[in-house]
């Protein structure tokens, strides 16, 4: 696929292509051009506190882990054993006081330095230890908490990455200005395009009608009698086109807040091209959601739990709680979306039933746009079109 039939997928803001979706080489280039190239969330803080802590993820479908060492720093490689490429650690986490290949047991100290190397003379007088250690991703490195990636060393530094984005990252990522922990994380997989995520969540327009009975249901059980759901506060919510980021805000109405009164404002913020922060006032609950390509119709999403670092164990669980009511496995929400993903990615195969619409608030020219409108939304395609046409790295199919 060329550069020029790239463009004609998505002419103007307002439609997008189909084939977007549902094209094996179009994915093929946005793991290329994209995730090759875009910051990325690997961890948090919370999760590696400890010299040997680790874990594992990907960045390009290439294989990494993060690893606190022995000095105390946090550092990024490629799993990958610099003998014969063997992953050298498969485990999502764990602790270690030093990294084993499984395959000829070269091993590595939890700097990356190759510490240990079985029958090394056979390799000669040329072999330098030194000189094969772990290779280290090219840009690591922090935002309140988050540590984040890039494979691209000629990217540039994550706050410019961020841009206007940061402060509402910011918001999320701390209560109140302190730290967050992380209570645990859980992994889900849906049969859809990994766009489909990002854009839900950044759309408010289907949450009155696709989650409608639980809408029903979370009033009453967050003790909203006389309401008919999360109610906001009157000319209070906005889609946010924040670059090529984009968000969904609003002040939710006192009546709402029967957990916590010192936060109202809502925010579910979406960093191009994979990351998801959302904090909810009325369940005074924080989530991270990782969306983790697979391929071009099937997606796996890493989401965390998170709570204040000052909070007790019976906060600490009451959190949990609420958070597993709609965000975690169980979540009446959750598995609405679920559901509609695989009816969507289905109904993209009918070729010939137009271009998918993105349009609504397209004559709002002010980057906060409405209620329902899509300015974040196209947020979202504004970093696609940006990626994808602007990271000529000279491969075309």
């Amino acid at each position: 696929m060329t550069d020029v039939e790239l463009q004609g997928l998505q002419a103007g803001p307002a439609f997008v292509d189909r084939r977007c979706y549902t094209d094996p080489q179009i994915y093929a280039l946005e793991q290329k051009r994209i995730f090759g190239h875009a910051w990325q969330f690997i961890a948090h803080d919370s999760e590696l506190q400890n010299n040997g802590d680790y874990r594992t993820s990907e960045l390009a479908g290439q294989p990494v882990i993060a690893i606190r060492g022995a000095d105390g720093e946090l550092r990024l490689f490629l799993n990958s054993c610099r003998h014969k490429a063997t992953m050298v650690m498969d485990k999502k986490e764990g602790n270690c006081d030093r990294m084993r290949c499984p395959y000829h047991h070269w091993s590595y100290d939890t700097c990356g330095k190759l510490v240990n190397v079985p029958k090394i003379e056979a390799y000669g007088s040329a072999f330098r230890m030194q000189d094969n250690g772990l290779a280290p991703v090219p840009r690591f490195e922090r935002f309140a908490g988050m540590w984040f990636a890039n494979l691209d060393p000629a990217a540039p530094a994550l706050q410019e990455y961020l841009g206007v984005a940061a402060p509402l990252l910011e918001e999320v990522g701390t209560y109140n200005g302190e730290p967050l922990v992380a209570l645990g994380s859980y992994h889900y997989s849906y049969d859809g395009n990994w766009k489909l995520l990002m854009e839900n969540t950044l759309d408010d327009y289907h949450a009155e009608y696709l989650h409608d009975y639980a809408f029903a249901q979370r009033a009453a059980v967050f003790g909203m009698k006389g309401t008919s759901g999360f109610q906001e506060k009157e000319g209070s919510r906005f889609s946010l086109e924040l670059d090529i980021h984009g968000a969904f805000e609003q002040c939710d109405d006192v009546r709402t807040l029967t957990i916590q009164k010192e936060r109202e404002r809502r925010v579910y913020l979406g960093l191009f091209p994979n990351f998801i922060a959302l904090y909810n006032p009325v369940w005074d609950v924080t989530g991270f959601r990782v969306i983790q390509p697979v391929a071009v119709d099937r997606t796996n999403v890493l989401n965390y739990c998170l709570a204040p670092a000052s909070a007790s164990a019976e906060e600490r669980r009451a959190i949990g709680e609420r958070f597993h009511y709609s965000w975690g496995p169980g979540g009446r929400a959750g598995v609405d979306d679920i559901m509609v993903f695989a009816r969507v990615q289905k109904g993209l195969l009918a070729a010939g039933g137009g271009a998918i619409n993105i349009s609504r608030g397209i004559e709002h020219t002010d980057p906060r746009g409405g209620p329902a409108d899509d300015h974040a939304v196209r947020a979202l395609w504004k970093g696609w079109r940006s990626f994808m046409l602007g990271k000529q790295d000279g491969v075309t199919t």
